[in-house]
């Protein structure tokens, strides 16, 4: 079947007529007043893709991408441009010609996707593929359900599917052709309290004109609280301030006039009306749902009608808190905690988690030898979910040694010399470790990488911190109180003005590139209107060399550098190039980074020479060392990062050997180190070990929430003022920019706020376009503090929940002095 009414169609024809078209199909039989229309089924849509032979390059995509999402979402604008092309079946086309004749002459039609994975119980595919309104003509109807096909493809609904564990071949696409309500008043309603889950009561939330404005959230609609009796609970008014209306061809937007801003949208008699469609609606399918409505001339029109995915698991909450149950910290385990946040934003998997205990692990024993017992590492259980580190602390008999340990961090000499000799030798061993062939290893070569990568992460980790962090933290009063000679305001980090080490390499090598770019207007255009990194490549070879030759010498630097199997490289991911570009290139010229607001290092070093005359060659030497340890601490880091990115391929490998396939994140790496080495020596994994990786595997969901749950004792996220530490000194008030993923740099403009979970080096060319710096996570210490003050700009950190309760363009005041961050709305007389 190629074309079918609603009245032919029902909830169970998912898969011919997509969720959306089941949906209404089901609605029309219940005799709930759904607009006329028909579906063009999934079978026309498999037809159309094998008359034009796209159906074999998606097919030969899929195969060759399997697991590799990079791949995959470079493939897929070649997918849409072929389809929007091609041409449908002469018999399918004639059908749909007829059919659309029967709603009238030039009728008005919306033209919707509905896919066959949407729209079901446990999937909110709501939004990804395209809906086009007041579609009129023939033509234009053939040219917009094309337009749906290739919607399947887009890469918001591609990531998501990828994500979600869905089969990327499997699924197909329906489209419905649905006469227009021209609506007065519209929007949406959920039979379930969306934010407290109290299902006696319901949320309608109403605006006018078509619903397009408020199911986008193009304006701020009223919301209606009522329950299930009829009560109206709560009224809260919008400001509605525009709304969509018919245009001679598609639709357009207009304002909305004083007055109806301010009144009710919907009126008591309306209310329930809705109300009553609403409970039918919800007992015809026996669960919460979300459904989109319309009124016109005083009649409702349900529009659509899908489960609500979105609510929260009352059994998986349940676990949460007692996982929760009985954990209490100290204000210092809170301070720490609020660190490690920023280096462990989520849930690790098992064989991730021993990684980061093979670095992190390093702090406790260097503690130990000093007789402090100190543990600041999360902990873990046998199902995979981590819960907040245990309040560990006391001393030994070693504390004796604390002396002699201090004398050894003071001796800045020493430290050098044994950071230079530590550095040589990992860095011949990182170079040894690229010249192995991981895509041939045998089981035995494998086994081998396992155990010495972990040991090297050891070793590494531990000589960085002992010899190069320690020695700068234990002496950075020191170096404030020497540079405040200067100006108060400045701590021991700023003297890593103009330092050249890795996480200014990457900066400075961004924007050399971006000025390169910005000199081609084609080459500027195709990158700002989000062209993928392989079609740049392709169309512009000057790109492509500037980004080899990027690669080449910054290709392993990670976006988590603290995670061994989530991380990945600009290597395996170089699109991440693209993303941190993209924002530089609506500003001016970003080259001479070190330009903004004085901060000369030469000239800092100048002013001390004059206020310490005699004993500055000595403070001179200490400040050098000083800055030394620093570019320690990032080259380092690099080298880990580096390393990480092997033990991944080697982890491939295994994976591949052992389960025949790519996809280790599902596989081996549910297992801890010494597990996958029993796994390893056996040579094949045991029923008992495929049990764990299954149970992990399906418990990975919660591990996410427990450790979400867990920030909600760390951080405090009462009150209209955000607190958190001090990064960097100043006041800034500016309009909120939420940053979440690098994926979403291009939102950045000149002079807003960063607020964001947290940063790290990749972050930095953010840093050239914000006026202050906000962040979830954090210390002093941060990538984020140092990065600040290097750019003379105010940055609170470590404030808990910034990108929850701001929103972009909020216009909020940044405090770096006091370490506090608060609403305009609520600013006045406050700093």
């Amino acid at each position: 079947m190629r074309i079918a009414d609603f009245t032919q169609i029902h909830k169970d024809d998912v898969f011919i007529a997509g969720g959306k078209g089941a949906n209404l199909g089901e609605m029309t039989a219940a005799g709930i007043p759904v607009p006329k229309g028909f579906v063009i089924t999934a079978d026309a849509y498999r037809e159309f893709l094998k008359e034009n032979n796209i159906d074999e390059i998606i097919l030969r995509v899929l195969t060759e991408a399997q697991t590799d999402e990079q791949a995959l979402l470079s493939a897929v604008g070649t997918f849409r441009k072929k389809i929007i092309i091609g041409h449908f079946p002469a018999q399918l086309e004639t059908e749909i010609r007829n059919k659309y004749a029967e709603l009238g002459e030039a009728a008005r039609v919306a033209v919707r996707s509905s896919a066959t994975a949407e729209d079901l119980p446990d999937a909110s595919f709501a939004g990804q593929q395209e809906t086009y309104l007041n579609v009129q003509g023939i033509e234009d109807v053939l040219l917009q359900i094309r337009h749906c096909y290739a919607s399947l493809w887009g890469e918001r609904a591609v990531r998501y599917r990828f994500n979600q564990g869905y089969n990327q071949s499997g699924v197909a696409i329906a489209v419905v052709i649905q006469e227009m309500v021209e609506s007065e008043k519209a929007g949406v309603l959920f039979t379930v309290n969306p934010v407290t889950q109290n299902k006696d009561e319901i949320q309608i939330n109403a605006s006018y004109g078509l619903g397009e404005s408020v199911v986008s959230g193009r304006v701020t609609a009223d919301s209606y609280i009522v329950n299930k009796s009829g009560d109206v609970l709560e009224v809260t008014i919008g400001s509605k301030e525009t709304q969509i209306v018919y245009a001679d061809k598609n639709t357009k937007e207009e304002s909305v006039s004083e007055e109806k801003r301010t009144a009710r949208a919907l009126n008591d008699t309306e209310i329930a009306a809705l109300l009553s469609a609403a409970l039918k609606i919800e007992k015809h399918y026996g669960m919460p749902m979300d459904i989109e409505w319309a009124i016109q001339k005083n009649e409702i029109y349900i529009l659509q009608a899908r489960a609500i995915t979105t609510l929260k698991n009352n059994d998986d909450e349940k676990l949460v808190q007692e996982y929760l149950k009985g954990s209490k910290l100290t204000r210092m385990m809170k301070q720490n905690m609020a660190f490690q946040f920023e280096k462990m934003p989520f849930a690790y998997r098992a064989l991730d988690f021993d990684y980061m205990l093979a670095i992190n692990n390093q702090k406790a024993r260097i503690f130990a030898e000093g007789g402090i017992v100190f543990n600041s590492n999360p902990v873990i259980d046998d199902d995979g979910i981590q819960t907040l580190p245990e309040n560990k602390k006391g001393f030994t008999l070693r504390i004796f040694h604390i002396f002699k340990i201090i004398r050894m961090l003071k001796n800045f000499d020493y430290c050098v010399e044994v950071c230079k000799n530590f550095m040589t030798q990992y860095e011949q061993e990182i170079a040894h470790i690229k010249t192995l062939d991981f895509e041939n290893m045998s089981l035995a070569e494998c086994t081998a990488f396992m155990e010495r990568s972990y040991v090297l992460t050891e070793k590494l980790a531990y000589d960085r911190f002992k010899y190069a962090l320690f020695p700068s933290f234990l002496m950075s009063k020191k170096f404030t109180k020497i540079i405040q000679r200067v100006d108060t305001n400045y701590s021991a980090f700023d003297f890593y003005w103009e330092l050249n080490n890795k996480t200014a390499v990457v900066t400075n090598a961004v924007s050399r590139i971006a000025d390169t770019i910005r000199k081609n207007t084609a080459l500027t255009e195709a990158i700002l209107s989000g062209e993928r990194f392989n079609t740049l490549c392709a169309d512009f070879p000057a790109f492509k060399q500037l980004a080899d030759d990027f690669i080449k010498e910054n290709g392993f630097k990670s976006d988590y550098n603290c995670y061994c199997i989530e991380a990945k490289t600009f290597i395996e991911d170089p699109y991440r190039l693209v993303n941190i570009i993209r924002p530089l290139l609506n500003t001016a010229d970003t080259s001479d980074q070190h330009s903004h607001d004085n901060k000369n290092y030469t000239d800092l070093i100048q002013q001390l020479k004059r206020i310490y005359g005699n004993k500055y060659p000595r403070i001179e030497k200490d400040i050098q060392r000083f800055r030394y340890f620093h570019v320690v601490r990032e080259e380092s880091q690099y080298l880990w990062e580096t390393l990480f990115y092997y033990v991944r391929q080697c982890v491939k490998r295994i994976n591949i050997l052992l389960l025949n396939s790519g996809d280790y994140k599902n596989g081996i790496a549910n297992l801890f180190h010494r597990e996958l080495l029993e796994v390893l020596k056996a040579g094949y994994i045991s029923d008992v070990y495929k049990e764990k990786i299954a149970r992990r595997n399906e418990k990975f969901p919660l591990a996410g929430k427990v450790w979400e749950a867990s920030k909600l004792l760390v951080f405090d996220s009462k009150g209209d003022v955000l607190k958190g530490v001090s990064g960097s000194p100043g006041t800034a008030v500016g309009t909120v920019r939420i940053i979440r993923t690098p994926k979403e740099f291009y939102k950045m403009q000149k002079g807003d706020v960063l607020v964001c979970h947290l940063t790290d080096p990749e972050w930095t060319p953010l840093f050239k376009l914000a006026s202050a710096v906000v962040a979830d996570t954090g210390s002093a210490l941060s990538h984020a503090a140092i990065v600040a003050r290097e750019f003379n700009i105010p940055a609170v950190l470590g404030v808990g929940f910034a990108t929850a309760k701001f929103k972009d363009g909020d216009l909020i005041t940044v405090n770096g002095n006091k370490g506090e961050v608060r609403s305009c709305a609520d600013a006045s007389g406050a700093f």
